[in-house]
């Protein structure tokens, strides 16, 4: 993730270096970005944006890239950098990284977190970071009821998004986003299913939904995978 208030960076800083099993559920997601990235570029640096476990920093190290990890966390910047990665603390809106210096960035469970106008300011930076004819690929979960996931602290009397959400997508608004800062290659909501997360009960209920995802019917589990590139 990629939050650029205190609070949440907080959080995030929680999940990364206390609870890094809440993760788990995304390495399907990773992996097949990674393996798009390999399908559609040619060059081989990778910027990541918000590390979270920073799954996908190693996988795709080990598979040859040249990896970037950004993220507000000092702490999972420094264990990044302990085991090898090129790990810079720094936010979405001022990206600590060299102008048109990438071929890929990935930006994956980011801009939700994000509200307007730091995602337009984040967006405008992947731009200049971007060599040309760069891609920036990533996901967002796919038409979100934030309602479903609202807590209230009894203590401060606060309302809050459960994991600091603060946007919701649908192909329409992230077409219409995008397409100020990038021509859009694909935009469609998939269903990554957590397979290596499932015991054979959660087998079976993951492989109906994925049926169904594959006649274009999605839930609230689904994320919307774009592809875009700059020219």
């Amino acid at each position: 993730m990629m939050p650029a208030d205190r609070s949440q960076v907080e959080l995030w800083s929680h999940f990364q270096t206390e609870r890094p099993e809440v993760f788990e559920v995304s390495k399907n997601r990773l992996d097949r970005l990674i393996r798009l990235a390999e399908k559609i570029s040619d060059g081989r640096s990778l910027l990541n944006i918000g590390c979270g476990s920073a799954y996908l920093e190693y996988t795709a190290q080990q598979r040859r890239w040249n990896v970037i990890s950004v993220d507000p966390d000092p702490k999972s910047i420094e264990c990044l950098k302990s085991a090898g990665i090129d790990a810079r603390c720094g936010i979405i809106e001022s990206l600590p990284v060299q102008s048109e210096s990438v071929d890929v960035v990935v930006a994956t469970e980011v801009f939700e977190h994000l509200v307007p106008d730091s995602m337009n300011a984040g967006l405008g930076e992947i731009q200049r970071v971007l060599a040309r004819g760069g891609v920036l690929i990533g996901t967002v979960p796919f038409r979100e009821n934030l309602a479903d996931n609202e807590v209230f602290c009894p203590q401060c009397k606060i309302r809050f998004h459960r994991w600091g959400h603060h946007q919701t997508f649908d192909i329409s608004n992230m077409r219409a986003i995008l397409q100020k800062y990038f021509v859009v290659r694909s935009l469609r909501p998939v269903f990554f299913a957590p397979w290596k997360t499932l015991d054979w009960k959660g087998r079976l209920s993951v492989s109906a939904r994925l049926v169904f995802s594959w006649f274009g019917v999605h839930g609230s589990t689904s994320n919307l995978l774009f592809v875009t590139y700059k020219t």
